[in-house]
């Protein structure tokens, strides 16, 4: 049996056109690993997990904010916001 790990966050998002999607972010050897995937309401059409080499803007925002609220509550360190919010100020499109 695999323990959970308290370095993966997961949450949803709905986009402008409805669409659902599934994200996870898990703090890894001092990197954040982005994945994501589109959701489905029946667990037989669960879709496969695609990897982001870059995460978008919203993702790294929603992120914090998620630590943000755990931070608060005692349950994130600071050194993972941190770390994200300087992700977040470094983000620029199309450059890794």
């Amino acid at each position: 049996m695999s323990r959970p790990t308290n370095n993966l966050y997961q949450w949803k998002t709905r986009s402008v056109e409805g669409e659902k999607r599934e994200i996870e972010a898990q703090l890894f050897g001092g990197n954040w690993k982005f994945r994501s995937r589109p959701s489905s309401r029946r667990s037989d059409e669960a879709a496969e997990w695609t990897a982001h080499d870059k995460p978008s803007l919203e993702d790294l925002e929603q992120l914090e904010s998620i630590l943000f609220d755990k931070y608060q509550r005692k349950h994130a360190s600071y050194d993972q916001l941190q770390g994200v919010r300087k992700l977040i100020a470094n983000w620029k499109p199309g450059i890794r």
